[in-house]
C-alpha cells in the first residue's frame, strides 16, 4: 500500500495548500473524471488508528506532481495523530464502469451505471427512493452531485481561485464511520468520486466525496437485505466545517 512519513505527509499538505491559489497548478492535478480508490485493507487501518468519535478525517495533498487523499487518523480530542506513516491514494481514471445501486424495504432495487468517465448511462427503474433511517444517499441524488463535479468542477475551482484565492477550497473532508465501514468485509474496493452540491446553510455551492462500494461477486452487486446501499454521500468538507461543528 502506498505509504507516507510524517515528514511526506507534511509536505504533501504544504503543497496542496500551495496549488489551491493557483488556478494552472489546478488544472494539471485535477481532472473531473478522476476518481480516488481505497481498498478494505486501508479502511481497516484508519478505523484501528482513529481514536475520535462518529467522523473519520481524509486530507487531500499533493505528492510527486499528484493530488492525493491521505488517511488521517484523529486523536480523542480531534487532532491528526502523528505516525511513523499514513496511508494515503491517488487520484486516477476509472478503471471499470460503476454501478451505483440501492433497496427500498428490500425488495424494490434501482440501477444506474456511470461510465468511467462518470457519465450517466443507463438505469432500469424510475423508481429511486432514499432509506430514510440509513445513511445513504439516493442514487438520483448521487449522479446528480457526481455529474455537477465533472460538468461545473474546473468552473468552481476557477471562481474560488480568482475570488477567494483557494482559500475556500477544500483541505480536509470529514467523513461519517458509517460511510467507510458499511459494506467494507464484502466489497473488493471503494471508489471515492467527488461531487458538488447546494448548500442551503453557507447558500452556495460545496465540494463533497460520494463513496461507492465495489463487488466482485455477483450475488453482492445485485443487493439484499443485507446491503441496502452501495453509495454514500455525508462527507464535510473543511473548510467550511471543522471539529468543532460535528457532533460525536
Amino acid at each position: 500500500m502506498a505509504l507516507l512519513t510524517i515528514q511526506n505527509y507534511n509536505d504533501a499538505i504544504a503543497n496542496w495548500n500551495l496549488a489551491k491559489s493557483d488556478y494552472t497548478a489546478l488544472q494539471v492535478l485535477i481532472s473531473p473524471q478522476k476518481v480516488f480508490k481505497l481498498f478494505p485493507e486501508q479502511i481497516q487501518w484508519l478505523d484501528n488508528e482513529n481514536e475520535a468519535g462518529a467522523y473519520f478525517r481524509v486530507d487531500i495533498g499533493v505528492w510527486n506532481n499528484e493530488l492525493i487523499m491521505i488517511l488521517a487518523p484523529r486523536t480523542a480530542t480531534g487532532d491528526v495523530k502523528v505516525l511513523r506513516n499514513y496511508e494515503y491514494t491517488t487520484l486516477a481514471d476509472l478503471e471499470n464502469d460503476l454501478q451505483l445501486t440501492q433497496t427500498k424495504t428490500y425488495t424494490l432495487t434501482s440501477n444506474y451505471t456511470l461510465s468511467k468517465d462518470l457519465k450517466k448511462s443507463e438505469n432500469d427503474t424510475d423508481v429511486n427512493f432514499p432509506i430514510l433511517d440509513q445513511p445513504v444517499t439516493g442514487q438520483q441524488v448521487a449522479v446528480i452531485e457526481i455529474e455537477s463535479w465533472r460538468e461545473s468542477g474546473m468552473d468552481w475551482l476557477y471562481l474560488e481561485c480568482s475570488e477567494f484565492n483557494g482559500a475556500r477550497i477544500f483541505q480536509s473532508f470529514f467523513v461519517p464511520k458509517a460511510d467507510l465501514l458499511q459494506n467494507q468485509e464484502d466489497a473488493s474496493s471503494i471508489v471515492c468520486a467527488f461531487g458538488l452540491k447546494p448548500s442551503p446553510v453557507y447558500q452556495r455551492l460545496l465540494p463533497t466525496l460520494i463513496f461507492i462500494s465495489c463487488f466482485d461477486s455477483a450475488s453482492l452487486v445485485n443487493v439484499t437485505t443485507k446491503i441496502p446501499s452501495n453509495t454514500y454521500d455525508w462527507s464535510r468538507p473543511a473548510p467550511p466545517f471543522n471539529v468543532s461543528t460535528l457532533s460525536y
